[in-house]
């Protein structure tokens, strides 16, 4: 997963630059905040006042004349020092204020959005104490199924408007997890094992960390409902760690598959108890689409997929070979 934030201006200019290796609508010169109540002759003043070269009088005289002096809306607007009365007319009579944008990442945990939403400079923070906290207050606010909303933030990029609050954004992005969630469900294969939405986004949280090459997740939702079909433990590393905690240092030990957390799937059966993650669509529909395998095992190669195997004793060579170094390659994947 490549960790990153990323935020951007929009403004009314329609040339676009570089920034950042993002392409990114170009800056504005002149922002100006427009004050709610503001007559057209005190908004052409604030304007002037800002660099905008405009006449207040005639700004106001021109704004009457439209039938666009009673139209003209508060807010922060971006426009070049160049801009004509008539495009800042356009602009204040449709409210089109600057955006800004935050981008919210899949297999992100709900404390590293939220992070991401209170680095952002233009949104106002009204959430305090910690994610746990956070995070428990928001499903019961908004009745999630799990005591915390883990899971529940869809990951997207969210335009929004400058001094957008923490609480808004969030409550926006659980509404359209719900909404992703609703859709896969109806979207289900017959061949799912899963018995509910909610135990759908507990898988696709999985698979999410478990790998981002979009051919393998059916096959890894595969491997994971015939290990829950059988009864088999999902021995899944990510969602372990996340049973760690603050404490895991990034280097998965064997004593950690002992910890007592419920998370640790090496000791307990079935799903953990909540989603490790926040699931994209495309994990979501592979939970609930699993491909037509018997596999139970699989093993990163190194190169961002898979080696899928039936067996203990393939696994291993698979694992002696990818993980170790050790040996000549498996056999071709068949049936799988």
């Amino acid at each position: 997963m490549v960790a990153g934030l990323i935020w951007l201006t929009q403004s009314v200019v329609p040339a676009r630059v570089q920034l950042g290796g993002y392409d990114s609508p170009q800056a504005v010169s002149v922002e100006v905040a427009i004050p709610p109540g503001a007559s057209a002759r005190a908004i052409g003043r604030v304007l002037k006042d800002h660099g905008v070269e405009v006449n207040p009088e005639s700004f106001a005289r021109t704004a009457r004349l439209l039938g666009l002096h009673n139209q003209l809306q508060a807010g922060v607007y971006g426009f070049t020092q160049g801009s004509s009365i008539w495009q800042v007319l356009t602009v204040l009579s449709r409210g089109q204020e600057l955006q800004e944008s935050v981008t919210l990442l899949e297999g992100w945990t709900f404390a590293q959005s939220l992070a991401a939403l209170h680095s952002h400079p233009h949104i106002t923070k009204t959430l305090s104490g910690d994610a746990q906290t956070v995070s428990r207050a928001l499903a019961a606010e908004m009745g999630l199924a799990f005591a915390t909303a883990e899971g529940w933030i869809f990951p997207d990029t969210y335009l929004f408007r400058r001094g957008q609050t923490d609480h808004d954004l969030l409550r926006r992005a659980v509404r359209l997890q719900k909404e992703i969630l609703a859709e896969a469900w109806r979207q289900r294969s017959s061949r799912n094992l899963l018995r509910s939405p909610e135990d759908a986004l507990v898988l696709a949280s999985i698979i999410e960390k478990e790998t981002q090459a979009m051919q393998d997740r059916p096959r890894v939702s595969a491997v994971l409902q015939n290990r829950l079909r059988i009864g088999m433990r999902l021995q899944s590393d990510p969602t372990t760690i996340y049973g760690l905690g603050p404490s895991f240092d990034g280097n998965l030990r064997r004593k950690d598959l002992s910890h007592p957390s419920p998370y640790n799937t090496y000791r307990h059966k079935g799903l953990p108890p909540g989603p490790i993650s926040n699931p994209g669509r495309l994990a979501l529909l592979a939970a609930l689409q699993p491909a037509d395998s018997s596999a139970l095992y699989f093993v990163a190669k190194g190169n961002g997929q898979s080696y899928f195997s039936h067996d203990l004793s393939q696994h291993n060579w698979a694992v002696n070979y990818y993980q170790r170094g050790i040996g000549q390659p498996p056999p071709a994947e068949r049936n799988l």
